[in-house]
């Protein structure tokens, strides 16, 4: 079994955010097993046999002594209405394979496309993507993720945004949202009005 992974996204035939994902994923191994990885994430995987005109998911699968991984042609699907769902007791620091309260959480979305999920009165994550908010002035994520993203920690340090401790009366002083992960960067032109967010 492999407890953990990291989806990865290749693009023109290269591995985006990799510094991220390799960062993430020894953090992540030290967490779980209390000692530094003797590998690397990305050991043994060559892109010598994908097409470079299409957009791949890499799924990598990883336990203590090794890796498994998979390729999968990707088409960009991102959500843009959110459920308001508060979890309290939620808690996703590190990419399980095991997403059962996630998933549980998510099969609360009704008739949205996914569940924004808020821990203690403060915006969190969806069940697949960190969150952008925008006011026309300046773009934040929240400061409480449940799972930090690779996507989210380049755009910190390259300072295109700013995280910020958002609760739900929050929200609606932003204009507009848009979700981010490793297949889904940052996208001036995907932003969606805040009015898709859903206090339910």
């Amino acid at each position: 079994m492999y407890p953990l992974f990291e989806s990865v996204c290749i693009e023109n035939s290269q591995i985006k955010n990799a510094h991220y994902h390799e960062v993430r994923f020894r953090e992540s191994y030290m967490q779980q097993y209390k000692t530094h990885p003797t590998y690397s994430l990305f050991d043994g995987i060559h892109l010598t046999n994908l097409d470079p005109t299409l957009k791949y998911k890499l799924r990598i699968g990883y336990k203590q002594h090794g890796t498994r991984f998979s390729f999968s042609e990707y088409e960009n699907s991102i959500p843009t209405s959110l459920q308001l769902i508060s979890d309290d007791i939620i808690s996703y620091p590190v990419k399980r394979n095991n997403r059962k309260k996630l998933n549980n959480l998510f099969k609360q979305k009704g008739d949205f496309d996914d569940v924004l999920i808020i821990k203690h009165g403060l915006v969190t994550d969806t069940s697949y993507a960190n969150i952008l908010l925008t006011d026309a002035k300046q773009i934040v994520t929240p400061a409480t993720p449940l799972l930090e993203g690779t996507c989210r920690a380049r755009l910190l340090d390259e300072n295109k945004i700013t995280e910020k401790r958002i609760s739900v009366a929050d929200i609606h002083n932003f204009e507009s949202f848009q979700l981010i992960n490793a297949l889904n960067d940052f996208d001036e032109t995907r932003w969606v009005p805040i009015t898709n967010i859903s206090r339910g």
